[in-house]
């Protein structure tokens, strides 16, 4: 067992002999990076070439072996006996012989492949099914056939320690092609890395000129700011600006006076309409009412509120006269004096919020003329959307740069990855110049 254990490791180290490169030099080689790609395709033709060579040997036997499995199927059977066979032999004869005979010629069918890959894997089919067939109806063939059965198991056991020897040639093959496409995939990484790279810097320049101009607007815009708010026309708009709030305040007090003296008359007028009904005077009720509710109505219409005022006057004053109505506190007393001054008081309060409401909505419009205000908006929203944008763009390159810096770091993890591959590969007699 241990002779055979010997020669078996033997053979596995001169199949290892044929992969490696003839007439190495002990010394350290160098190759560039970029002539990588090269020299990993040379390498592999030139192991495939290797595999290609070792295998012949190996698969001419097999193939010659295969031909001796097609030439026993045909001795099976063949001697010629004129004495009557028993019947358990007429059995297998008629029934196991043909299956078994069947399965081998499926399984020898067609021609193998010139790819030793393939070639390997067809003939460890090949081999399997054999087996198969020999330990299915082959089994009955064992004491008829004896010799035959024997020289055919002789045969697949040849066929199985010629596959052994490929095996071993197929494994290294596999491994040496397996490191070489593990280089191939770190260097594929590496243009992926270098393709992101490139991309990042260009999206870099985009950002510096991009971030540039909105330096530029950003300039501009603060100026032009700086000397619209400087202008005389802007402390112009200022001045008008303040003379409008003034005239708001004034017409909103002025506002506030006719509601109050509204205030006052209202309970007057609501106790002259009671007094006009108990005596019967539907035409003053209705006109009373209608004043009421145009005075308490929200979408009152002054100008109107006034007119019925004065058309009412006249039948109110008759009541104040005669003493029927009364004023209940000193506002309706100061209010209700003679029918002339109470219109007058009402006709004072509504001419002035006429001329004050004409007086600022005229001097809005001056205000409004030179379009100061709205070009100082347009500045400072203009001003507001470029910090926004460059700051966002800012936030963007510093993202970039994270990813750049993050892409350099995987570029060098990379590099020492394949450094470490080729000296691994080559058996450290090779390395990567820069």
């Amino acid at each position: 067992m241990i002779p055979d254990l010997r020669r078996q490791q033997t053979m596995f180290d001169s199949i290892k002999k044929i992969f490696r490169k003839p007439h190495e030099k002990p010394a350290t080689s160098f190759i560039r990076l970029e002539d990588l790609p090269a020299w990993l395709d040379s390498r592999e033709a030139d192991c495939i070439s290797r595999r290609n060579a070792a295998s012949i040997r190996s698969r001419e036997r097999l193939l010659r072996l295969e031909q001796d499995l097609h030439q026993l199927l045909t001795e099976f059977g063949d001697e010629p006996s004129d004495e009557p066979h028993h019947h358990k032999v007429e059995q297998v004869n008629r029934h196991a012989l043909p299956q078994f005979c069947k399965k081998i010629e499926a399984e020898l069918e067609g021609d193998f492949s010139e790819d030793d890959e393939i070639f390997y894997r067809e003939v460890a089919g090949l081999i399997n099914g054999c087996f198969k067939a020999y330990r299915g109806p082959g089994r009955y063939l064992h004491h008829l056939y004896p010799e035959e059965i024997k020289v055919f198991k002789q045969t697949l056991d040849q066929m199985g320690q010629e596959l052994n020897r490929m095996t071993e040639i197929i494994r290294i093959s596999r491994d040496h092609l397996s490191e070489m496409n593990a280089l191939r995939d770190l260097l594929r990484e590496r243009d992926m890395l270098l393709h992101e790279q490139k991309q990042a810097e260009e999206e870099g320049k985009h950002f510096e000129s991009r971030i540039d101009d909105l330096e530029n607007e950003l300039e501009k815009a603060q100026a032009d700011l700086t000397n619209l708010i400087a202008s005389d026309a802007y402390a112009l708009h200022l001045r008008l600006e303040e003379e409008v709030e003034k005239l708001r305040q004034e017409l909103e007090k002025t506002r506030d006076t006719w509601e109050s003296q509204i205030r006052i008359a209202v309970p007057v007028w609501k106790r002259a309409s009671k007094t006009f009904e108990e005596q019967g005077k539907p035409v003053d009720v209705k006109n009373m009412e209608e004043l009421i509710h145009w005075a308490s109505s929200p979408r009152r219409d002054d100008d109107e509120l006034f007119s019925r005022v004065v058309s009412t006057a006249p039948s109110l004053f008759r009541l104040v006269e005669s003493g029927i109505i009364q004023p209940k506190n000193s506002f309706e007393k100061h209010l209700l004096t003679t029918a002339d001054e109470y219109i007058k008081k009402f006709s004072d309060i509504s001419a002035h919020l006429h001329t004050l409401a004409d007086a600022l909505h005229a001097k809005k419009q001056e205000r409004d003329a030179g379009h100061i205000l709205e070009h100082k908006d347009h500045l400072t929203h203009a001003i507001r959307d470029a910090e926004k944008l460059r700051d966002e763009l800012i936030l963007e390159e510093e993202k970039r740069k994270e990813r750049l810096s993050s892409l350099h770091e995987k570029m060098a993890e990379n590099l020492e990855k394949i450094k470490q591959k080729l000296s691994e590969f080559t058996h450290r007699e090779m390395e990567l110049s820069f």
